[in-house]
Formats: structure tokens, C-alpha cells, sequence
């Protein structure tokens, strides 16, 4: 009896959670303000010779005053052909740049190091990132940065994975729209659950603010999601969740192996990292769902599973609609009773190893 209780009310927590992401969805708009700040787009790449060329070539289609912008390209001591990939691309352009990071003992982990040396040598005011991966529209920049009203210090902006054939493909597209949703519906209250490198901007001033990485350089992954969590807990900086789908970054669908393995290992890595509140809803979330899995184990209980579980179902099917609306993946409803039942085991699984701290960086 004891046992149900705690349950229901666990169960009670994680659906107003759920009912608060579907209101926070609810109330985003786009914004379109006039502005035309200085802006470097800034890209670090460590062994991507196969898939930069995509990158690079949407860069070069970007419509904003040329005057107005620059790309820094850094090559984070790559063993490959990525720093003359980059040479041959920058050497037609005059605001493109390259440089190169060497790491070292004394390197920030990951890429913050990289990051760091292109943001010391940017001349713009605003700050966009994205990876090697992936692929911009045109519009891109003009759409990210008319989301900065003047009390803004950081823009996230949404990164969907190329459709594809295939199961795998399909999961990877419901967690990038999962992510997005939650991203963009816990931004319109000003305390972001997630950003992505992938498509994010931020004002220079407020990075300096934070001291740049400098306080966040134990840790060797979430550069983006950790900048955003500084910005929050010591600024009055605001955010905004771009929705406009001119500003969506499109990224290159990962086929299963063990790099991509390795790469879901470091994505989830951030657990003991997090600040008090987030660390108490994902252990919320994460208590929930084991909780009810045990109510399995006892025959007695199972009309209390099926109740919690049949509650679950349609609770979170509204900010899933609701978000493949915004994000413009509709598409990917038809499969929602096969996601609904997997994703939160492979999230599950892969947040627990990722907090052993198993993974590589490459």
C-alpha cells in the first residue's frame, strides 16, 4: 500500500511536469526584431574532413551584410585533413579565418579549449555556434539574431536530424524533437533544461560575464548546456527558444556504431554536473519510471500500473504533438505508440552509463 502511494505520488509530479512543458509550448511565438549586430560564427572540428565540405558549403550561402559578419573556423589538433579542408574554403573568402588549437596538459576538456581561441580572436558581438555535421540555411543568421531583444543573452535554436530510413532513424529524430520541445517550453520560463551546440548564440559581453568556460572546465562535455546554466544562475541575462524554421541547422544522422555510442555516452554524461533543481527532477523522472517497472513484479498492483501507464500515455502525447508542430515534424506522430514504449529505456540506460564518465572524447 505503502509502496502505490509513493508511486501515485510520484506519478502526480512527473505529469504536472509534463502538463507544465505542454504550457510552456503553448505560450512560445517568434520574434522578428530588426537587428544586425556584428556576429562571428564560430565552428570548431576535430577530424571531420568526411562531413565538413556539407557545413562549409552552407556557410557560404549565408545572407547577412558581409561587413556585418565573419567565420572563424578552428581546428581542434585534428589527425586528419580538416585543417587544410578548412584552409581551401577560407582562402576565397575575405571574412572567413582559420586557426589552429593545439591540446595540451593545460587545454580546457573537450572543445571549450577550441571554442575559447576563437571567441579571443572574434570580432563580433554575438556569438554563433554550430558543428561540423551539420548543415545551415541561408537565413540562419538573420533569424537567430532578431531574436535578441535587449535584455537577452543567449539564443537556443533547434538542430533536427536528417530523415532517413530505418528504426534508428526514427529514434534519433524523436529525441532531437523531444529535446526541442523540452528546450523550448522550460526557456519561456527563463531557466533552459538543455541548449545545443549545434545551433545556439549568445552575446560576447555575456559570455565574459561568466567567465567563459573557465568555471566549467572540469567538465568534458556540455560546453553549450553549461554556458547556458552559468548565464542563468549568474546573470539577469534572459533566453529565447528560436522557433522560426529558417533557423533550424540541420544535423547528419548518425548510423549506429561505436562512435555514435561513444557519442550518446558523452551527451549524457552531465548528471552529477547538474544544478540542485534539474538534478532533483531528473531524479524524480528517473525514480518514477523505475517505480512503476516494479509494480510489474507484483500481480496485486497491476491494475494501479495500467492506470498510471494509460495517464502517461496521453499526457505526454500533448507536448509530443504539440512540439512536432512547432518543429515541423508531424511525421513522426504516426510512430508515437512504438517511441512512447522505447525512448525512455534507451534514455534511461544511456544516462545511467553516461554518468560512470565511460566515454572517449575523440
Amino acid at each position: 500500500m505503502i509502496f502505490s502511494l509513493i508511486v501515485i505520488i510520484l506519478g502526480i509530479g512527473y505529469y504536472s511536469l509534463i502538463l507544465i512543458i505542454y504550457w510552456g509550448l503553448l505560450h512560445l511565438h517568434r520574434y522578428n526584431l530588426n537587428n544586425k549586430p556584428s556576429v562571428s560564427v564560430i565552428i570548431s572540428a576535430r577530424n571531420e574532413e568526411s562531413v565538413i565540405i556539407n557545413l562549409l558549403d552552407s556557410l557560404t550561402k549565408i545572407k547577412y551584410p558581409e561587413e556585418k559578419y565573419e567565420v572563424i573556423l578552428i581546428d581542434d589538433d585534428s589527425s586528419d585533413n580538416t585543417y587544410l579542408t578548412m584552409l581551401n574554403y577560407a582562402k576565397k573568402l575575405s571574412n572567413w579565418k582559420v586557426l589552429q588549437h593545439k591540446k595540451n596538459e593545460t587545454s580546457l576538456r573537450g572543445k571549450k579549449g577550441a571554442l575559447t581561441l576563437g571567441i579571443q580572436n572574434s570580432k563580433g558581438d554575438v556569438i554563433l555556434t554550430t558543428d561540423a555535421d551539420c548543415i545551415v540555411p541561408s537565413n540562419w543568421v538573420k533569424s537567430m539574431v532578431s531574436c535578441f531583444k535587449k535584455d537577452v543573452g543567449m539564443v537556443l535554436g533547434h538542430s533536427p536530424v536528417e530523415k532517413r530510413k530505418g528504426f534508428f532513424n526514427l529514434l534519433q529524430r524523436f529525441d532531437s524533437l523531444c529535446e526541442a520541445s523540452a528546450a523550448a517550453a522550460s526557456t519561456y520560463f527563463n531557466k533552459p533544461c538543455h541548449s545545443n551546440g549545434r545551433n545556439l548564440a549568445f552575446r560576447k559581453k555575456a559570455f565574459n560575464e561568466v567567465g567563459g568556460y573557465s568555471k566549467i572546465s572540469q567538465v568534458g562535455t556540455g560546453d553549450d548546456f553549461f554556458l547556458s546554466q552559468l548565464i542563468r544562475t549568474s546573470t539577469k541575462w534572459r533566453f529565447i527558444y528560436n522557433i522560426d524554421p529558417e533557423s533550424f541547422v540541420r544535423t547528419q544522422y548518425n548510423a549506429f556504431s561505436k562512435e555514435f555510442l561513444n557519442q550518446q555516452l558523452r551527451r549524457n554524461s552531465k548528471a552529477f554536473y547538474l544544478t540542485l533543481p534539474f538534478f532533483l527532477i531528473a531524479s524524480w523522472i528517473f525514480l518514477f519510471h523505475l517505480f512503476l517497472a516494479i509494480l510489474l513484479l507484483f500481480p496485486s498492483m497491476i491494475k494501479i500500473f495500467l492506470i498510471l501507464v494509460l495517464i502517461k500515455f496521453f499526457i505526454e502525447f500533448l507536448p509530443v504533438k504539440l512540439g512536432a508542430n512547432i518543429f515541423k515534424q508531424k511525421n513522426i506522430l504516426r510512430y508515437y505508440p512504438l517511441m512512447w514504449f522505447v525512448y525512455p529505456i534507451v534514455i534511461i540506460v544511456f544516462s545511467l552509463l553516461g554518468s560512470l564518465q565511460l566515454y572517449k572524447w575523440k
